[in-house]
């Protein structure tokens, strides 16, 4: 992938299960993207939509502007506390970018769901 990824950017990329064995290939939100070691760190986007979301996870209704802008074709959870670093190279593609909503959403609950 020889695009320019930047924060904001929605990408699919190979991110591990728990178990750090296996991985599949997901939607994630770049927060950072190191260029030294070309390395970026990710939030998981997932299509299981909790019935009663935790008070960090953002919704993103489908069908909607920020999903259509997105590129997800699910109604899909940013998981802002649920992040990982993946080598650039990696990454298979970019679904689109989140919107200002969104971004809003994002530099509001990452903070507090990080906080130590």
């Amino acid at each position: 992938m020889n695009e320019d990824l930047k924060k904001g950017d929605i990408v699919l990329a190979p991110l591990s299960y728990s178990d750090l064995v296996n991985n599949k290939l997901r939607p994630s939100l770049v927060l950072y993207h190191d260029m030294d070691v070309m390395q970026l760190t990710v939030a998981y986007i997932s299509s299981k939509v909790p019935a009663r979301p935790r008070p960090y996870d953002i919704l993103i209704p489908y069908g909607t502007p920020m999903s259509t802008k997105a590129g997800l074709v699910y109604p899909s959870v940013v998981k802002v506390y649920w992040t990982a670093m993946v080598k650039r190279i990696l990454v298979n593609r970019k679904l689109g970018e989140a919107d200002e909503d969104l971004r809003e959403k994002v530099n509001r609950f990452l903070p507090k769901a990080l906080a130590i």
